[in-house]
């Protein structure tokens, strides 16, 4: 494994503006090793970014929204209605996937966790575009594009210049809000959004909840997007983390980068004794 003096940086949240101060990190693993990496650690006891691991350049990229749209899209279907409760079933239409797991029935929990696609596609067409528009204005969701069609726009390559696109910061400010019911919709869309998002317990007794994304810069699905956006909590330490990585050259990796970036994540953690 390579090892490296990786930079952390400090950075205050403040609206689209942020400070940074660089520090010396103690770690040295490169957990971003042959890829173009940017993991956040927000910090919601102090409001500040404890660490910042990649370049500031990086960070501040947007990049196709991918599944990690699907927390937003929750919340949305929620408040309006167009979801009345986690337990409501989709039926599967009998349209063959390649994962087997989008073939049957699913409710909102399992939409979450198993990343169903269909699912979401089948709840923008009911919103609308004009209220998953206003939804995207008033979350301030990245770049609020839904050029590419609203059944589309967040599944786009993230070469595509009309993809829903979002950054790491971006997505640090979503999980902000989301977390601490600041988002303009109502406090049991969110609760219920979050209550779908739990993936497991860590070690050490940290709540981990989150969702993974994936895409591809290229047709021959060679270069990967992974999105990894998250809470943490224990007690009274409560982060939000963020991870997100590109891959420098082509991949003959068969996992998808959403599940690289949760792993990464976990190392990252695990390396400040957080997980």
């Amino acid at each position: 494994m390579r090892i490296s003096a990786a930079v952390i940086s400090v950075v205050l949240l403040s609206g689209c503006t942020s400070t940074l101060t660089k520090v010396e990190s103690p770690i040295q693993i490169d957990r971003f090793a042959g890829v173009k990496g940017c993991f956040l650690l927000f910090n919601m006891k102090t409001n500040k970014f404890d660490k910042v691991i990649g370049d500031e350049a990086t960070c501040k990229e947007r990049n196709s929204a991918s599944s990690t749209f699907k927390v937003p899209l929750a919340v949305m279907a929620f408040d309006s209605g167009v979801l009345k409760d986690e337990n409501v079933v989709l039926k599967w239409d009998g349209k063959k996937d390649v994962r087997e797991e989008s073939n049957k029935d699913h409710n909102a929990k399992t939409w979450m966790s198993q990343s169903i696609v269909w699912f979401s596609q089948r709840i923008t067409p009911k919103l609308g575009q004009k209220k998953l528009q206003k939804y995207l204005n008033d979350f301030d969701y990245g770049n609020k594009d839904l050029s590419a069609g609203i059944t589309q726009a967040w599944l786009q390559s993230p070469s595509d210049k009309s993809a829903l696109k979002i950054s790491a910061y971006e997505q640090t400010e979503f999980m902000k809000k989301l977390w601490t019911d600041s988002l303009p919709a109502s406090k049991r869309a969110m609760k219920i959004t979050r209550d779908i998002t739990f993936l497991e317990a860590s070690p050490k007794g940290y709540s981990l909840n989150g969702k993974t994304g994936s895409n591809f810069y290229d047709k021959e699905r060679k270069v990967r997007l992974g999105w990894f956006i998250s809470h943490l909590q224990k007690g009274d330490e409560e982060y939000i983390a963020v991870t997100t990585f590109s891959d420098i050259a082509p991949s003959n990796s068969t996992q998808y980068g959403g599940m690289r970036a949760k792993e990464i994540t976990k190392e990252i953690l695990g390396d400040l004794g957080l997980w």
